[in-house]
Order: structure tokens, then sequence, then C-alpha cells
């Protein structure tokens, strides 16, 4: 009697298990493909908050709180629409210069779009996206 054939799996070898992808083009290129500016901003926003908020940069009146939501909800949702798990705001402090030149220096601002499940009695606690 003859045994049916099996196919017999293999595993990848570790070259091709942890080669990185093909890209289309280099990870300089992609810099700055997607930057929340006026166009985008006027897309996604109420038009309501949109047009105060344009008025308190040339008024330099405060924000609302609830248009500060509106805003960072707006953000929020459009960078997770493109795929974002993180994010860092590169800023320079209005106080102490801009950071292009001699001692003053900027910041860089970096955070992620997870969060903790602080009620795990685990050490290490659970995670989820935002």
């Amino acid at each position: 009697q003859s045994r049916p054939r099996t196919r017999s799996f293999r595993y990848p070898s570790p070259a091709k298990m942890f080669a990185p992808k093909s890209r289309t083009s280099d990870a300089l290129s992609d810099m700055s493909s997607a930057i929340f500016n006026d166009e985008v901003m006027k897309a996604k926003l109420p038009s309501r908050v949109y047009a105060r908020f344009k008025e308190a940069l040339v008024t330099g009146a405060p924000t609302s709180e609830e248009d500060q939501k509106a805003i960072a909800e707006a953000i929020f949702k459009w960078a997770r629409e493109l795929g974002a798990v993180s994010f860092a705001h590169w800023f320079f402090p209005m106080r102490g210069g801009s950071g292009a030149y001699g001692s003053m220096c900027g910041a860089c601002k970096m955070d992620t779009l997870i969060d903790l499940d602080w009620s795990s009695s685990e050490a290490t606690k659970p995670f989820q996206a935002c």
C-alpha cells in the first residue's frame, strides 16, 4: 500500500522572515507627506471652529477650550485615518530664542496613540489603540 503524499511545511529562512519589506520610495522622500496644514484644517474642522481659530491667530485672542477640543479631535481622527501610531511635535519656546543659532535650542515632544489599561493588576500594563 502506498501512503498518501503530504506536503511538508518549511519555515522560511530567518533572512527572508526578517528582511525589510520592499519600498517604492525611501524614508526621506516620505517625510512630511502628511501635514495638517491650513487646507486640511479647513476640510476637517467645522466651519465655525475654523473661522474662530483663524481669527484668534490674527487678534491674539485665546482659543476657547471647546474649540481646542474640536481641533485636537480633528487632528487625532485625521492622523489615525492615515495610519499614525505615534507623533512628534518639534517646537521652539517663545522665550529663549528660535533654536536656529547660538546656544538657543528647540524641543521635541514625542508620544504614541495608545492607552495603557491601568486597571490591570499586571506589572506590564496591557495597551490598546486610542
